[in-house]
């Protein structure tokens, strides 16, 4: 069997790691220069179901399956390539400032304990001595234990290493321009270097999935920006991650501090603006005043791969031949080894896996021209 897998972020190169490992043929096809280069490189690495899902419901039980393999992945992969994915189990804090803060976090506390996930509720005293550095302005929070973080741009040189080493083939700088189609099957992919066939294609191109004018069906994924700071500590200033409904902080190493993030519907324009760093800078300082003094060691902008309902875009399509793999905004990182998973159980077994049915893009397809 032979896949050709179109975008080499985190989702394509772990839907490859799978495949490779379980002794399939894969060729990606990257348009950048370097992999990951997109939303996989421009995130903070958070990985958080319960901080993502709104309801219980399919979502929900995707997000915590895929947390429950983040750990034996990243075992996995860092014995194989020896790089070090700066995996902590760390714990998030959600946090309450205002009035409208507080609805917010009550929602969130309210639905989540009736479904019996685990969360607790701290009172500002418990927020500030878990977190000295949190400001005195805090009305109270809500922890989620389970909840994680790592490296996420070594997270791509990770898996760009494991498939190679399993023997999988990886073109950079290779944009793909069209399917090539025979009625309702997908037989494979024109690219600059020519036409290039395989027995299954997954587009796991992020908001560029919907690139071939020519498919019979839309692909529904766009363009999200997200803007992210980075500062320089002297010492590490919090244990876990922090959250409030306008930026969140993640403490990467010893010294380095990731602050985000915007969400804006700005079309394909990646940049960071002065806008987008205020925000987030007001967000940081409203949790620890000081840091606002703070320089910005780096700041960068990237585009995350949205759906109309917020939800991703996993499975089958109308051609036979071709899956999708997009439309997972800001839980890339978090789904990757399951979305790996499900699509590699998908193309050896020739069956669809249950988990994907509530994801698949026949949900937006009023009709389909043939």
């Amino acid at each position: 069997m032979r896949v050709l897998i179109v975008g080499a972020g985190i989702i394509g190169l772990s839907i490859a790691e799978e495949l490779t490992r379980r002794g399939v043929e894969v060729e990606l096809f990257e348009k950048s220069a370097e992999p990951g280069s997109e939303a996989s490189s421009a995130a903070a690495g958070i990985l958080s179901p319960q901080g993502e899902a709104k309801s219980p419901g399919p979502f929900l039980d995707l997000l915590l399956k895929g947390y429950q393999m983040i750990p034996e992945a990243v075992a996995r992969l860092q014995t194989l390539t020896g790089i070090d994915l700066k995996y902590r189990a760390s714990g998030m804090m959600g946090l309450a400032f205002s009035s409208s803060d507080e609805e917010e976090l009550k929602a969130e506390l309210s639905w989540q304990q009736e479904a019996g996930l685990w969360v607790e509720r701290l009172e500002a005293s418990q927020v500030r001595k878990l977190e000295p550095a949190v400001d005195g302005a805090v009305r109270w929070g809500i922890l989620w234990p389970q909840t994680s973080h790592l490296d996420n741009t070594a997270l791509v040189g990770a898996y760009v290493k494991a498939v190679a080493v399993q023997g999988g083939t990886l073109h950079l700088g290779a944009p793909v321009f069209r399917f090539l189609m025979e009625k309702d099957r997908l037989l494979g992919l024109e690219t600059d270097s020519g036409k290039v066939y395989g027995d299954w294609v997954v587009n796991a191109a992020g908001c560029w999935a919907g690139f071939d004018p020519e498919l019979p069906f839309s692909i529904p994924a766009v363009p999200v920006r997200g803007q992210m700071l980075r500062f320089r500590t002297e010492r590490p200033r919090i244990q876990r991650i922090l959250r409030s409904p306008r930026a969140y902080l993640v403490q990467r190493s010893g010294d380095q501090l990731i602050a985000g993030t915007t969400v804006e519907h700005a079309g394909y324009e990646k940049r960071v603006t002065p806008e987008g760093r205020e925000s987030i800078r007001r967000g940081v300082a409203e949790m620890i005043p000081d840091l606002s003094r703070l320089e910005e060691e780096a700041s960068w902008a990237g585009l995350r791969p949205d759906s109309p309902d917020h939800l991703p875009i996993l499975g089958e399509t109308p051609l036979k031949g071709l899956l999708l793999a997009t439309g997972l905004f800001r839980n890339g990182i978090l789904l990757a080894p399951l979305t790996g998973k499900l699509l590699a159980d998908w193309m050896t077994a020739g069956e669809a896996p249950p988990d994907l049915a509530p994801f698949q893009v026949e949900r937006f397809l009023v009709s389909y021209r043939r």
